[in-house]
């Protein structure tokens, strides 16, 4: 006997994502309806198959599952509610998936304050963002950091821009293998770089894969596998030892910000760390452990505790031009620009070609070495030289929470010929 619910219009039944799976696996809300319409929506429940009931499409009676009734209960008023809101709509919006995925959306997912039905690609997207946006500023949430949700802005921005301009009439149902050609074509046409375009495939498809969890989106067929995201190696420099050296030694007293940023960039040079970690350093994160000075960081993307020496060049720069403190902090772009400027004063000038590709043609340009310093630089300088001045991996990896010896050698920059002079000093070839 079918214990589906059965209203005018459909079908509704429970079942689980991967009824296989040896872990918990996703509840699913599976309404046909009409002439081979399908319509699937999480949940937001799970379960192990061995404890569903897949005739009464409920969780068993295991006395070891503690909110068992609650689950049920409200898997039974998803049904009710759902029943209910569709015999109020008229015979078209019985039909219209986005009318009837939007239902869905308020019912399970309790969205009571907001009385507007979420059901094209746009308002979803929108809608996505100011809840990132609005989870980062939470500060008991797991935060995205302003630069990720600006990002994801940007690519609905772009999105939007071909939408209008190409007159796609871009929506769920029709972001597919040519929409994705399309709109490579449209931002190649409009030079944008190889990895620019990627990262904005990237964004659209965790968008896509979220509302794709939460029901609002059926078409999967995003997950084709040349739905990718397209990329080109860049050119991540790194300062050698000598580089820094020259930076550090450098006067720049009478340009007071390109000192700052210089000194800030060395400290996030000295400390191995990310910008978000090193620019703007507090007295209370120097500890004393056995008579030694160290930072104290609890990393803002990893939420790892490391403790990094304080080196004593960053010591001395706290003591001639901090009072002994670590210097203030200084806007991301602002260091970008300034330690740029302080390191064509150092005179690191050497020449470096940069190949990439924007608007669908490869270019090729050289330029002395100092234009490339970014903030990130620092970090990349460290982890390259502790490795070439043969600090064991395990102990650069634990200040730079790196959390893989495979992500760190990609991390690196060190030529084939650095690598062999390395390997060339271990003690296998000198015995």
């Amino acid at each position: 006997m079918s214990k589906s619910i059965k209203p005018t219009s459909g079908t509704i039944k429970y079942r689980l994502k991967d009824g296989n799976s040896k872990k918990e696996t996703s509840i699913i809300l599976d309404y046909s309806f009409g002439r081979n319409n399908r319509i699937k929506f999480a949940t937001g429940y799970k379960v192990l198959p061995k404890n569903w009931d897949k005739t009464y499409q409920r969780i068993r009676a295991v006395s070891t599952i503690r909110n068992r009734e609650k689950v049920n209960s409200d898997l039974l008023n998803f049904s009710s509610e759902f029943v209910d809101a569709v015999s109020k709509l008229d015979d078209l919006e019985k039909q219209n998936k986005n009318v009837l995925k939007s239902l869905l959306f308020k019912i399970v997912r309790k969205n009571e304050n907001n009385d507007s039905i979420i059901t094209t690609f746009f308002e979803y997207a929108d809608d996505y963002i100011e809840k990132r946006e609005n989870q980062a500023k939470n500060i008991d949430a797991v935060k995205l950091s302003p630069i990720t949700i600006r990002s994801y802005k940007q690519t609905v921005n772009r999105l939007k821009e071909f939408n209008s301009r190409v007159n796609y009439n871009l929506d769920f149902d029709n972001i597919n293998m040519n929409f994705y050609y399309t709109f490579i074509k449209y931002l190649e046409d409009n030079n944008y770089s190889v990895n620019t375009i990627g990262k904005h495939i990237k964004n659209l498809v965790t968008i896509l894969n979220r509302a794709t969890e939460d029901g609002i989106n059926t078409n999967l067929k995003y997950k084709h596998s040349e739905f990718k995201m397209v990329s080109e190696e860049t050119v991540s420099i790194y300062l050698t030892e000598a580089d820094i050296d020259a930076l550090y030694k450098t006067d720049l007293s009478k340009t007071k910000d390109w000192e700052l940023a210089r000194d800030i960039f060395l400290i996030g040079y000295y400390t191995g760390q990310r910008v978000s970690d090193y620019n703007g350093i507090t007295k209370d994160q120097i500890k004393t452990f056995n008579g030694k000075e160290v930072f104290e960081f609890k990393q803002q993307k990893t939420s790892k505790r490391v403790y990094v020496p304080i080196h004593r060049r960053v010591k001395k720069i706290m003591e001639q031009r901090y009072n002994g403190f670590p210097p203030r902090k200084l806007n991301n772009p602002d260091i970008n620009e300034y330690i740029k400027e302080a390191g064509r004063k150092a005179e690191i000038n050497e020449q470096v070609t940069i190949q990439k590709t924007v608007g669908g043609k490869k270019t090729s340009e050289t330029v002395p070495k100092y234009k490339l310093i970014v903030s990130h630089t620092a970090r990349r300088s460290f982890c390259t030289n502790a490795y070439l001045s043969k600090m064991p991996t395990i102990d650069i990896m634990s200040i730079s929470g790196h959390s893989t010896e495979r992500e760190f050698y990609k991390y690196i920059k060190v030529t084939p010929q650095e690598r062999a002079v390395k390997i060339a000093d271990s003690a296998f070839f000198k015995n």
